[in-house]
């Protein structure tokens, strides 16, 4: 896939869950499967309830490669790179 994606999301309960979906949304998108999916989303969950510690926003920055997803996650002054590798290509 090779492609970046940044997210800003408030970290507002009612917005907070949205963050992790899109992870999940996007490892599918670069090869990966749902097993993939549901471990970057709870991965991404726990990086996330680490680093907040108020109101504002949540930013996750997402690129993949052939063999990983890797993403940086910022909030209130903070930060944390969660990975999560893709299973090998078949050839």
């Amino acid at each position: 896939m090779g492609d970046s994606v940044n997210l800003c999301v408030p970290l507002d309960e009612r917005f907070r869950g949205l963050a992790p979906e899109v992870g999940g949304r996007y490892i599918v998108a670069a090869g990966g499967s749902e097993a993939d999916a549901g471990a970057l989303v709870n991965a991404l969950s726990a990086a996330i309830s680490e680093l907040a510690s108020g109101s504002g926003d949540v930013e996750l920055d997402f690129r993949s490669s052939d063999t990983a997803v890797e993403v940086t996650v910022r909030c209130d002054g903070k930060s944390s790179v969660v990975t999560q590798h893709l299973p090998a290509a078949s050839t």
